[in-house]
Formats: C-alpha cells, structure tokens, sequence
C-alpha cells in the first residue's frame, strides 16, 4: 500500500524534497539494516536554495539584524529575545496536502545544521490530512556570537509522514503547474483566515479525520 503526499514549492519552483535514504553513502553498513532503511526511506530532506548569511546582536534590550537578503526573515522582538534568538526564514518554503485520512505530518530538525550552519530548526507535527498548510522554517541560532551561513545545496530540515499503516510507501509527488499553484495557494490563504477567524484551526491539528475534504481536491478531478 502507498500514500501519496503531494506538494509544491513557493520559493522557487524547482525547489524539490530528497529522500534523506538517498543523501546517505552507500558504504556504511547501517545502510543495510531495515529498521534504518525503513525510516529514512519515509523521511525527506529539504535543501537550501541560495547562500544566505545572518547575524543577530542583543543588547540592552535592543537587537540588531544583519542579513544579505532580509526580505527572507520573519522576526519579532519576543522571539529575538528568546534564550537564544529565533527567527523564521521564508525558505524553502513548500505547500503539502493529502486525499489520504489520518497522515502525520512531522518536521524536524537536521543534525548538521548545528554544527555548518549554527542553527537548530523548531520541530513540530500535526494531522496533514485535517490541516493541508505551508511549512515555516523557524530556526533557534547555537551560537550568537557567530552568524548564521548557508550555502546553496546545505541541508536544512527533515520531513517525515505517518499514516495508520506504518509499513505504507510514502509516494511524493509535486505541483509544477505555475496555474494550479497560486490557485491552491489562494485557496489555503482563504482557508487559513476563516479558521483562524472561527478559531477552529486547533482543534484541527491533533484530532483523527473527519469529514473534512482536502481543500485542493477541486484541483484533481
């Protein structure tokens, strides 16, 4: 059995998700054993698709932001002013979606960006099935001291999915129709204001499927 995931990316549109199996070298011995296999053949890897360079400074209160392209943060001064500052990046940045019910969406850290890029991404998962939605990229900087530098093809993150049927293939496949990509987005953009408004998106998040339909299902006919 398969589940199909489906998505887009609204960074650039070529920007793609790699099997994190893929990534790994064949010659480790690891490689060969079905409990890893089976895990990192359902997890995916996102990649950055530019250089980007950040510094954050704090003091007495005040923060400071230095970045080579600062129309790609999202920051505010609760988060800066967090143990250690946070910041959302607005890349890659992909839409995902399912027809299938009860699929977990998890998004997870990568274990070298702390140690290349100084920074650790803000983990989290909820139900992809009741909640199609746009990922976000928050990263939590190690060291404030230091910048923050990515270089294009650095991985970023890690995307996981769960079905009721653990054992089930995870099929993705991605939008590369410029049309049907802002329609879907203006689609979620609706949907996300009137559950945000009806302050029905919580309940969404943890909850087993209902009878919720996917919001982009008028896409697939």
């Amino acid at each position: 059995m398969s589940v199909v995931i489906r998505y887009a990316s609204l960074f650039t549109p070529d920007d793609k998700l790699v099997k994190q199996s893929e990534l790994i070298d064949e010659r480790y011995v690891y490689k060969r054993c079905p409990a890893f296999t089976h895990k990192h053949d359902r997890t995916f890897v996102g990649m950055s698709p530019i250089d980007f360079n950040l510094r954050v400074g704090r003091k007495d209160g005040q923060s400071t932001i230095y970045c080579n392209q600062p129309e790609l943060l999202e920051y505010d001064e609760e988060h800066i002013f967090s143990p250690q500052p946070v910041i959302q990046l607005r890349f890659p940045k992909f839409l995902f979606w399912t027809h299938e019910d009860d699929v977990w969406f998890e998004f997870n850290d990568h274990p070298m960006t702390s140690y290349n890029n100084n920074f650790i991404a803000v983990p989290g998962w909820f139900n992809l099935s009741n909640w199609s939605r746009a990922m976000s990229l928050a990263i939590t900087i190690v060291d404030e001291t230091k910048p923050v530098k990515i270089k294009k093809g650095d991985p970023l993150f890690r995307v996981s999915f769960y079905s009721p049927n653990l054992d089930s293939d995870i099929i993705m496949k991605q939008e590369m129709n410029e049309d049907k990509i802002t329609e879907m987005v203006d689609a979620y953009n609706q949907k996300k204001v009137v559950d945000h408004e009806e302050k029905s998106w919580r309940k969404k998040l943890f909850a087993k499927t209902g009878m919720n339909k996917c919001p982009f299902s008028f896409l697939y006919k």
